[in-house]
């Protein structure tokens, strides 16, 4: 029993260390790939001598070929790790791998081990059929082993074969193949002189020397092997956690720094000595940072059962003034909007009103002129007069200046006259709380546009030939509302078109509200909340 648990003690070792030898290059992957061959060699070796303890026989041993058994398992055992590490391995492959682990590290092993014994009146006598059973043996179970060692490599984690497989199938080469051999062993009593120069029993060199210590070494491999991995876990952790691209930091549950990493000192200037165990709401607050920041806290529960914060802190300064320039652009394209229209109805009503009324009084003069010369020129005069009118419409469109001069009620009696006279649908105008009143700019703009698009609407569309249009205010709102009983329209088809898109744009920025009634056939009816505090 003791020589199976040293030889899949041995099995577990070489696996691990064969894990190691994948992930390694350079001087690393030799040293990692001697150790692999000494340890898998030496599994075998302590198995052989380990289950010849049990014959309970004088055995004297000749100590250079002991030696040279365990140079010949550790051999059979580079050989194979040389197939093994191949990107493919394909049965034949396997086979070759399981003929020198199974054929040499270990028949050939235990050949040479039994060769090494030398004790008076005795000699040993193999039985060719086991002999040879026990080589297949070693060979067809080392051949299974290598291939799946190798499936355990490259399989996805669901179809990956066990570790514990693996160790186990590669443990029970040894004994499968030396008990099945040493049961054609015939020792027997011979008259012969033995020659016993260089011979050690093998009652001296005990348990501790063949088992135990070979065993405590085949354990300190595997730990080796898991220490180091651990150590590059740790070590590609830590790179991770220092090449991470924002801003990180890992505090306790009570917000006190255990690390930072290298962007977290370039953001907020502070050295990883300077931020252990203070409060991180402190040092992204204080007065080196006037950073606006996303935060995302990750909580990570450890194998002891403590709870540490892993916070990722992203700098979205940037973002948040794009986001700002983004929502404060429509106010600014409508302000810019207003206020290039003002200046251009200023400039047609100033200047290019005055030349034209100015032509307009000149072509009035009387004069001593032959009748068609007076017809001419009275034509000419009516075109002025309609240029300088439409001049005038055009200004009040772009800007009325009695809008900023008188306020909304004066503006929109304005555009009402004009739009009856141009149109001929009749306006009824209703207005409470808003006599010589006067808002926010913005305000009374918003109200004006809103009241002009929407009767541009039942102009085009509606088919009507009255309209209303009231305005109140109260409840610390302006509510506007055009109704009128015509066509109407699908809402839920339209969506930007039909200036709707510019009025709700205008509310919006206000932080009203816009509502719009209407459907085929049962009128239009359009209201408007707009704040009167900012």
């Amino acid at each position: 029993m003791l020589s199976v648990i040293v030889s899949i003690t041995g099995a577990y070792a070489a696996v691990y260390l064969l894990e190691r030898l994948r992930n390694t290059e350079g001087r690393a992957w030799a040293a990692w790939f001697a150790g692999a061959a000494a340890v898998d060699g030496m599994a075998t070796w302590s198995m052989h001598y380990t289950g010849n303890l049990a014959l309970n026989l004088p055995l004297q041993l000749d100590w250079r070929i002991v030696v040279l058994s365990w140079v010949v398992g550790a051999a059979g055992s580079a050989a194979t790790l040389l197939v093994m590490i191949r990107r493919e391995l394909t049965w034949p492959r396997a086979i070759v791998a399981g003929a020198l682990l199974g054929g040499v590290g270990i028949s050939a092993l235990h050949y040479t081990a039994m060769a090494s014994i030398r004790s008076p009146r005795l000699q040993n006598h193999h039985s060719p059929l086991l002999v040879t059973l026990s080589t297949a043996f070693a060979i067809t179970i080392c051949s299974f082993a290598v291939r799946l060692a190798h499936r355990s490599w490259d399989s996805t984690p669901r179809r990956r074969p066990s570790k514990h497989a693996v160790a186990l199938l590669r443990g029970s080469a040894n004994p499968v193949m030396h008990y099945t051999a040493m049961a054609g062993v015939v020792f027997m009593i011979s008259t012969e002189p033995a020659v016993l120069r260089h011979t050690v029993s093998i009652r001296s060199l005990g348990l501790i020397g063949i088992s135990v210590i070979p065993v405590t070494v085949l354990i300190v491999a595997v730990l080796t092997s898991v220490v180091d991995r651990l150590q590059k876990q740790r070590a590609l952790l830590d790179e991770l956690f220092e090449q991470a691209p924002q801003a990180v930091a890992l505090t306790t549950e009570d917000d006190r720094v255990i690390r930072i990493n290298r962007e977290f000192t370039r953001m907020f200037g502070y050295r990883a000595e300077e931020s252990t165990g203070r409060r991180l709401s402190e040092l992204i607050a204080s007065p080196k940072t006037r950073l606006l920041l996303a935060t995302q806290r990750v909580p990570v529960l450890l194998p002891d059962g403590e709870v540490q914060i892993y916070a990722i802190l992203r700098d979205v300064t940037a973002e948040k003034r794009a986001e700002e320039a983004l929502r404060t652009l429509p106010r600014r394209l409508i302000e810019m909007q207003e206020t290039t229209g003002k200046q251009i109805a200023r400039e047609l009503h100033d200047e290019i009103g005055q030349v034209l009324t100015g032509i307009g009084m000149l072509l009035s003069i009387p004069e001593r002129l032959p009748p068609a010369t007076q017809a001419r020129i009275e034509e000419a005069r009516q075109a002025v007069l309609e240029l300088s009118a439409r001049v005038r419409a055009m200004a009040l469109d772009l800007r009325p200046a009695a809008l900023d001069d008188f306020g909304l009620i004066a503006a929109l009696e304005g555009l009402l006259e004009r739009y009856t006279r141009q149109t001929g649908i009749a306006v009824e105008f209703v207005h409470a709380g808003v006599e010589g009143e006067r808002f926010r700019t913005e305000v009374e703009v918003a109200g004006y546009r809103i009241i002009q698009e929407a009767l541009t609407n039942v102009a085009r569309h509606a088919a009507v030939r009255h309209a209303s249009v009231t305005v109140e205010a109260g409840d610390g709102a302006l509510q506007v509302l055009v109704e009128d009983e015509g066509a109407g329209f699908d809402v839920s088809a339209v969506h930007t078109g039909a200036g709707l898109g510019g009025m709700r744009e205008r509310v919006t920025i206000l932080g009203g509200e816009l509502e719009i009634v209407s459907a085929p056939g049962s009128g239009t009816r359009v209201s408007a909340q707009l704040p009167l505090s900012p």
